[in-house]
């Protein structure tokens, strides 16, 4: 992609953007940058009919009474639900003082997604300037005249080699209790999020030995913000966040939140673009955690250096799952465990075993 002339977006100050955190990773020998830039733009509105009947079924479903919907939690978790896609939006951002137009604009569910190729002497200039730190190069969407807003989205600067390590969120970073519909509603919407325990203390051991994250979840991408905020107030290490498409229209309500899939296209896209790292997957026993990752653990045999997965007391994995899920792996590359305490000191065998190759 190149910067071009002409009109840059049609952005409308009333449009409110939401840039979710992606990466970027070396091409054409290490020459240049590949750097995806993703988000999706909305505009707030009146509750219609469709999100109205929407919400009445959340309020059977979870079996609560009426007021129990009217609290600031239900308020802001259903916002990004109800609020208006907007399709059609042209895109432009600027990283350092070179301009870029996204190709594609917005879909009907507004999102949006392109791609940002940068040369290396200019991400060097970059880095000078101050708009990459910490291997997190920053960027801004370009609005029109008059609009004053600031909108930063981010992206890590992986590059070749290292360690990057991908997470379930719900029930394995994030209490979920996916496997009851109604708990997991509750927790959704009308509860305050909350971390597993030990899980941060654990992923914080990791980024300090050179891991990085990248969050993938069968969620819909409506609950990116409150996510974000739980990272921020708990301090998560930080990462790329990789969650589900959903349109209100798409898929009846009863299967919001329910219909848990879209992981291993997730995973997939990760290995192939990143085949010089290693990587070591995160999940629990509640969800397809274990068949996914064992799935990709026999195709991508040479980058998927271990699977863990947290045992969930009400789902445990047994040992005919571990069979099916983990066949023709060694038992070596797959461990269970209870408590995150029990991985604090996994990573330095990792990367000695990494290093020996």
């Amino acid at each position: 992609m190149v910067a071009q002339p002409g009109p840059l977006t049609n952005l409308r100050a009333t449009d409110t953007v939401v840039l979710y955190p992606t990466f970027g990773h070396p091409v054409d020998g290490g020459r240049a940058w590949r750097v995806m830039v993703r988000g999706a733009v909305y505009e707030p509105g009146e509750v219609k009919l469709r999100q109205k009947l929407m919400i009445r079924m959340l309020q059977r479903v979870m079996q609560v009474p009426r007021h129990a919907l009217e609290t600031e939690i239900f308020l802001n978790r259903i916002q990004d639900f109800t609020w208006i896609t907007e399709r059609g939006r042209r895109l432009a951002v600027r990283v350092g003082t070179k301009v870029y137009r996204l190709q594609r604009a917005t879909r009907r569910n507004g999102h949006f997604a392109g791609v940002v190729r940068i040369r290396e002497a200019e991400l060097e200039s970059l880095r000078e300037a101050g708009h990459c730190q910490d291997d997190w190069l920053r960027y801004q969407v370009v609005t029109l005249d008059g609009d004053q807003r600031e909108l930063t989205g981010r992206a890590r600067l992986l590059p070749h080699g290292g360690l990057s390590v991908i997470s379930d969120i719900d029930d394995t970073v994030r209490h979920s209790q996916v496997g009851c519909r109604r708990s997991l509603l509750a927790n959704t919407f009308l509860r305050e999020f909350s971390t597993v325990s030990g899980i941060v203390d654990l992923y914080r051991t990791w980024e300090a030995q050179g891991a990085v994250f990248h969050y993938v979840s069968s969620s819909p991408w409506q609950l990116y913000r409150p996510l974000i905020e739980l990272w921020q107030q708990e301090g998560i290490p930080d990462g790329t966040f990789h969650l589900r498409l959903f349109r209100l229209r798409d898929h009846m309500l009863r299967r919001l939140l329910l219909l848990r899939s879209g992981k291993g296209a997730v995973i997939r896209s990760l290995l192939d673009h990143l085949p010089n790292r290693r990587f070591v997957l995160v999940g629990d026993s509640g969800e397809h955690d274990p068949e996914i990752y064992g799935a990709m653990a026999r195709k991508y045999r040479d980058l998927v250096e271990a699977i863990f997965i947290r045992q969930i007391p009400s789902k445990p994995l047994d040992a005919a799952r571990c069979r099916r899920a983990f066949k023709n792996l060694p038992e070596s590359s797959w461990r269970l465990f209870d408590e995150p305490e029990e991985l604090r000191d996994a990573l330095p065998r990792m990367e000695l075993v990494g290093g020996s190759r």
